[in-house]
């Protein structure tokens, strides 16, 4: 059985993680303001994605959020680029052009792995009048913050937040069990069911209690242990399987069959 369930050792490592620091990351803030090294290579990571991508449109703005700009930063933190467009610039049809660019730049993080300080560097692109929910939002154009992180001492709710991390990944040990018996129609749909859950699961804990509601918590506790990576990879791989065919050739066997008739009367 391939072991994905959550030891108490995991939980201990990943409260630790969640926890807010007293200091905003100290390699790339000084003072509050970005480091402009850091400014600088993250404005040329956008501009290459940009000119790589020939849209023939402005960039409203490219901001960086995340833990990575608030008081919540670990050492499994990544960088947040967003890099901020007008979609109905590109194309009236707004959800054709948002579905186009998740997949670019779930294409582009797939291929690169560009570090800054061992922070990996992961883009996105969000319409510039898409509200977005963060204790912390850098401009990259204006250098300056448009959501000044604030320090918060929050009573975490760690029980409650391990129970409903440690359920999500019970459901993932059942999905890699399904799909060791080769239930691949099944697999692909239940890993559906699943990613949505947890897409409701986060968004339910945000707006009702914010960043450090257990729902917000026990998904980052899953990604930070890797559960929600395999959760994606068994979702991508199980579609692969489900729609693959093996085709046995009638055409060969008949062939095959006649070879040996033909060898059997060279013998005689």
């Amino acid at each position: 059985m391939i072991k994905l369930s959550i030891k108490k050792d995991d939980f201990e490592f990943n409260t630790g993680l969640l926890r807010p620091k007293d200091n905003l990351y100290p390699k790339f803030w000084n003072k509050n303001t970005l480091n402009p090294i850091v400014s600088r290579k993250l404005m040329k990571i956008a501009d290459d994605v940009i000119k790589s991508l020939k849209l023939g449109v402005d960039v409203e703005d490219v901001i960086i959020t995340g833990s990575i700009a608030s008081y919540n930063w670990h050492e499994l933190s990544d960088i947040d680029l967003h890099i901020m467009l007008d979609f109905e610039k590109i194309d009236e049809n707004f959800d054709l052009v948002k579905r186009m660019l998740d997949q670019i730049r779930i294409n582009w993080n797939k291929k690169h792995n560009i570090l800054i300080d061992d922070k990996e560097v992961e883009i996105y692109f969000q319409h510039y009048t898409e509200p977005h929910e963060a204790n912390g939002i850098w401009s990259l154009q204006l250098d300056k913050w448009l959501t000044a992180p604030v320090k918060l001492n929050p009573e975490i709710d760690i029980a409650t937040t391990e129970k409903k991390a440690e359920a999500i990944a019970r459901q993932i040990e059942h999905l890699f069990e399904m799909f060791k018996e080769r239930k691949f129609k099944e697999s692909y749909e239940y890993a559906g069911k699943v990613k949505v859950k947890i897409a409701r699961m986060r968004q339910l804990g945000l707006s009702d209690q914010g960043i450090y509601s257990p729902e917000n918590l026990a998904f980052k506790m899953l990604r930070n242990s890797g559960y929600l990576e395999k959760l994606s990879a068994l979702k991508i791989e199980a579609y692969d399987r489900m729609m693959s065919l093996a085709i046995k050739s009638s055409t060969i066997d008949e062939n095959h069959a006649w070879r040996n008739y033909i060898n059997q009367e060279k013998q005689r």
